[in-house]
């Protein structure tokens, strides 16, 4: 056989090996015909859904759903408590706490309470250990301040702590 006669053999060849995959690749993709098709959803508003037949959904079904509980020790972090069960809540009672107050500082006409500086008549949110409550100055002496808290009836006298050497 001469140079020119295997290069078209060859190419016949190539040729046919093309087709033949080709017909395989479609015959492989077409929808066997005892095979539901999707269901079109019909009436009320116009829509471009497709609702699946309820046996199509097996084949959908997520391999993650039954994951094992989360129980033991994780093999790549031991001492991670992040599989441990998780602790019950406890649910506390609004217990009334009586607000802390500190006095930390006076400076001509200014006082600082628990870090908010305040003026004789200026009310103001003072944070404290469980919020804010609302602060009113009434009275700022040499070493003392009178202030009126929101929701009690009487007022507030603080007194600054002085250190002793």
């Amino acid at each position: 056989m001469s140079t020119s006669a295997t290069c078209r053999f060859s190419a016949r060849i190539v040729l046919a090996a093309a087709l033949v995959l080709t017909l395989a690749v479609a015959n492989g993709c077409k929808k066997p015909n005892n095979a539901p098709g999707p269901v079109k959803v019909t009436g009320g508003a116009k829509t471009n859904l497709v609702a699946v037949g309820e046996s199509d959904l097996s084949a959908y079904a997520s391999v993650f759903e039954d994951l094992p509980p989360k129980i033991g020790k994780d093999p790549f972090f031991p001492n991670s408590h992040r599989r441990e069960p998780a602790s019950v809540a406890v649910v506390q009672q609004n217990v009334h706490v009586d607000p802390v107050l500190v006095l930390k500082g006076i400076v001509g006409h200014l006082a600082v309470v628990n870090n908010e500086i305040l003026e004789v008549g200026e009310e103001a949110p003072v944070r404290v250990a469980n919020g804010h409550i609302r602060v009113k100055c009434l009275e700022i002496g040499e070493d003392y301040v009178v202030v009126k808290v929101e929701g009690e009836a009487e007022p507030k006298r603080l007194t600054m702590d002085t250190k002793k050497n």
